[in-house]
């Protein structure tokens, strides 16, 4: 099963998000994308603390959401609006927000651009939450 994440800048949420779940779910496909991504950005310091002090597999840096990615068995964003914006630039049944899919109830994932690293660990840990959701109904 191929999965991919997806959140603004592909910089702080969606990388966490394919960290946690390249290590909670080896034998998928795990991708991370941003809707307005600069490919090859770097992951944010903070993300990549984070990353580093979890012992999590290293994303690869920053990338757009594409054609290309609509192979995807699910398309899960971080935010309600990134995952409208998706759906109505494309038609691909499989695309929804992670709080959405795994609670049923609409929702974000804050974003912790710019701020402490407090904020990054109470993503990390939020991200991480719904992860294990989304294996457990798997």
């Amino acid at each position: 099963m191929k999965i991919i994440f997806v959140c603004t800048g592909n910089t702080c949420r969606s990388p966490l998000a394919e960290a946690i779940a390249k290590d909670l779910m080896p034998d998928y496909e795990i991708h991370s994308r941003g809707i307005s991504a600069f490919n090859g950005a770097p992951i944010s310091q903070q993300s990549m603390d984070i990353i580093l002090e979890n012992n999590l597999p290293i994303p690869e840096s920053a990338q757009q959401f594409s054609d290309a990615d609509l192979d995807a068995d699910l398309i899960l964003t971080m935010t309600e609006n990134h995952k409208s914006i998706l759906q109505s630039m494309y038609e691909h049944k499989n695309i929804d927000s992670l709080k959405h899919y795994t609670s049923g109830k609409a929702g974000d994932v804050v974003d912790p651009i710019g701020q402490q690293i407090g904020v990054y660990r109470n993503t990390y840990e939020e991200i991480k939450k719904l992860i294990i959701e989304l294996l457990q109904s798997n």
